[in-house]
């Protein structure tokens, strides 16, 4: 109770504030100005603008996911949206990783392979960077980035992928069950009626003690918990059978069949290992003939065994059933819509896929072939071909959707982990994924000749927004969103301008000063000398601003 008081009056403390408009679009211009300058600078332009359109709808998912009012449609949409999320970042990271291994193999030479491949880590950590950045400043606009909002969005994106990743493995295992020619469909039909009659018809003239214990602790478990569910209080209301209550009697029958159940299933144990460990002449010998032949005839009768299979599930199907209604009838009406929307939404997603997998597969697979050279675009249309007259195109578009949705989920898993382990706070966690996120992409930038200009503003622009966007979210909290704060907050950027435009000069001009060569008892470039300098830099203006 104490969590959920305090999590409403957390709700209404922040329909009392937001972040401050002029420090929040300064947050926002210079995480865009900068992502735009390094991608550019690493070559990764365009895959960086469609995963920042990812990271943009992941933004607006977890917006929607704060709406009070109209719950379910916003998340009904929330949950649609988390399809192109997941799909801008895979795309995205995904073309330029394609680009960069044609680009780099093969290696003019062996010795030039490692070289090659921090190549490419530095291409991919510039474009997850400017990502990371985009997806802050984005969230940065009305603070949506919480623990709260991201352990939701993580809920809803679990409860969307439920259905394409089960319809997906239904459809690729009916595809490796027909199409292997291995023998496989019939393992399966020998397993499956190998199974069915080891429970149901089972070898006559002999003990069956494990099935038939495991048939009945199911029976009368399900029947226990199918009377537990179900009102048989008011339905039998004050009927009477002679001087008993119906209402009584189903009472204490309830009881003897969770006592049944009980015994019973502790009689499993021992069953197994009369079955397993004791030859079946051992206990034919210990028990009396007519014993032997009662119980034997008894656990393998086919009837009775039927007769417990369908007790067992006809009564699990109406505890399952009693259950969902006595849970929905304690739950409003809203609540059961948001809590079903991903689910529609994940339906939706299968059903979009069947209508249009056709033209998405060719479209990626020219799309992919268009940027490989020979031999490898020959190769790659080749498996393609092949793998989708295996598997079929509907279950191939389906795998890779379900393959989306779940790098969405992997996403705000990692997310909410930055939260748990401390790495960002409710207050101000967009911003600091913005700054973060800006900075790695500029450090890494300097790994991969970019400008020096290019380096030395992406990281004062990544200390700019930081602070900028911080600032928006103290000064919102402190005075509301109708004080008038521009004049304060013009001055609190130009002076964070100001700081970092004297750090970048100083690194800048000891990048100039500071000896290179074998000559000077050192390997670093004039370009790594400078991005250490801005680190300490920026080190100080943190310090200064702070």
């Amino acid at each position: 109770m104490m969590d959920e008081h305090a999590d409403a009056e957390r709700d209404r403390s922040r329909t009392d504030w937001a972040p401050t408009r002029a420090s929040t679009a300064v947050a926002i211009l210079g995480t865009a100005g900068g992502a735009a300058a390094l991608s550019s600078a690493a070559g990764v332009a365009k895959g960086a603008a469609v995963a920042v359109t990812g990271a943009v709808c992941l933004a607006a998912a977890l917006w929607l996911l704060t709406f009070e009012r109209w719950r379910a449609p916003a998340t009904f949409a929330a949950s649609l949206l988390l399809v192109p999320a997941g799909a801008g970042v895979a795309v995205g990271v995904g073309y330029e990783s394609l680009v960069a291994v044609a680009a780099s193999f093969p290696a003019p030479s062996p010795t030039r392979v490692s070289g090659e491949m921090l190549r490419i880590v530095g291409a991919m950590a510039v474009l997850w960077g400017c990502t990371v950045g985009a997806f802050g400043a984005a969230a940065s606009a009305r603070e949506v980035a919480t623990f709260r909002s991201v352990s939701r969005c993580l809920g809803v994106v679990t409860r969307v992928a439920v259905l394409p990743v089960g319809f997906f493995l239904a459809l690729a295992g009916h595809a490796l069950v027909t199409n292997l020619e291995l023998g496989v469909a019939g393992a399966l039909g020998g397993l499956v009626s190998t199974a069915t009659d080891w429970l149901l018809a089972p070898e006559p003239g002999r003990l069956h003690v494990l099935a038939f214990a495991l048939l009945l602790a199911a029976a009368s478990y399900a029947s226990f918990r199918a009377l537990r569910g179900l009102p048989t209080r008011e339905l039998a209301g004050e009927a009477s059978v002679g001087d008993v209550r119906v209402a009584d009697a189903l009472a204490e029958l309830r009881r003897n069949l969770g006592r049944f159940a009980a015994v019973t299933a502790m009689a499993v144990p021992p069953a197994f290992l009369a079955e397993v460990a004791l030859p079946a002449e051992m206990l034919r010998d210990a028990l009396p003939g007519a014993v032997y032949d009662l119980l034997a005839g008894l656990t393998a009768a086919p009837g009775l065994r039927t007769l417990l299979w369908w007790v067992a599930l006809v009564s699990g199907t109406l505890a399952v059933v009693a259950a969902l209604v006595r849970r929905s009838s304690r739950t409003s009406a809203q609540d059961l819509l948001v809590g079903y929307a991903p689910f529609a939404a994940g339906l939706a997603v299968v059903a979009g896929v069947r209508a249009v997998h056709r033209p998405v597969l060719d479209a990626l697979v020219g799309f992919v072939v268009g940027r490989l050279e020979p031999p490898l675009s020959e190769q790659f249309g080749n498996l393609s071909e092949n793998v989708v007259a295996f598997y079929g195109p509907e279950t191939v578009v389906l795998g890779l959707t379900a393959g989306v949705l779940v790098l969405a989920a992997t996403v705000i898993f990692a997310l909410s982990v930055s939260f748990v382990l401390g790495f960002v706070s409710d207050r101000a966690a967009g911003p600091a994924l913005a700054g973060g996120g800006l900075f790695l992409a500029a450090a890494f930038a300097g790994t991969l000749d970019a400008p020096l200009w290019v380096v030395l503003g992406g990281s004062v622009l990544a200390l700019v927004a930081w602070d900028a966007g911080s600032f928006a979210t103290k000064l919102g909290a402190e005075v509301g969103r109708r004080a008038e704060t521009r004049r304060v907050e013009l001055l609190h950027v130009l002076a964070a301008l100001s700081l970092g435009g004297v750090a970048a000069i100083a690194a800048g001009g000891l990048a100039r000063v500071v000896p290179t060569g074998p000559g000077s008892g050192a390997e670093f470039g004039g370009l790594s000398v400078a991005l250490l300098a801005s680190v300490a830099g920026t080190v100080l203006l943190v310090m200064a601003l702070r």
